[in-house]
């Protein structure tokens, strides 16, 4: 089974916060969907199923298509002001993609990160918009962006990023 970090995964890398084995953070850094999970554990010396159970269990990884465990409630919080890009009324995309081109996607979500979703989380996720290689890619991140806005800040400020990403 394929199995990928989630936010969570990636936050724990960069901050060591949680107590794993040498094998567990070893298999955590590298484990990506390049390889089934076996193969992963073969690689990785001293790493054993337990360590990738206990990886999913604390939210670090998922199977390839999963979903994370689900977050705290959302705090409430006054909605964010529109940005200036929404006014110009960018195209819709069907089926809920943004339309915008690479450039304004990559502007607009590295520029709003960290104003909507705080300090850490909006630097974190401007690392997930810089490792984005194409544009099906950023598209994908500014649908995932809409939640986060909307799990940090609330529907008026998903909805306001919506209408910037041209979303409805």
């Amino acid at each position: 089974m394929l199995h990928s970090k989630t936010e969570a995964g990636r936050a724990e890398i960069r901050a060591r916060a949680l107590p794993l084995s040498r094998a567990a953070r070893n298999l955590l850094l590298v484990l990506d969907a390049s390889k089934t999970a076996g193969d992963w554990l073969r690689m990785v010396t001293g790493a054993t199923e337990a360590d990738l159970e206990a990886l999913r269990q604390q939210g670090l990884i998922v199977p390839q298509g999963g979903s994370a465990p689900p977050p705290a409630p959302p705090r409430a919080a006054a909605p964010a002001p529109a940005p200036a890009a929404a006014a110009a009324s960018p195209p819709r995309g069907a089926g809920g993609s943004p339309l915008l081109d690479r450039a304004a996607l990559y502007t607009y979500m590295s520029g709003q990160a960290t104003k909507l979703l705080g300090p850490f989380k909006g630097y974190a996720f401007a690392l997930e918009v810089e490792r984005c290689d194409s544009l099906s890619e950023l598209q994908g991140l500014a649908l995932q962006f809409v939640e986060r806005v909307q799990k940090a800040k609330g529907d008026d400020a998903a909805a306001a990023v919506r209408d910037a990403l041209g979303l409805r």
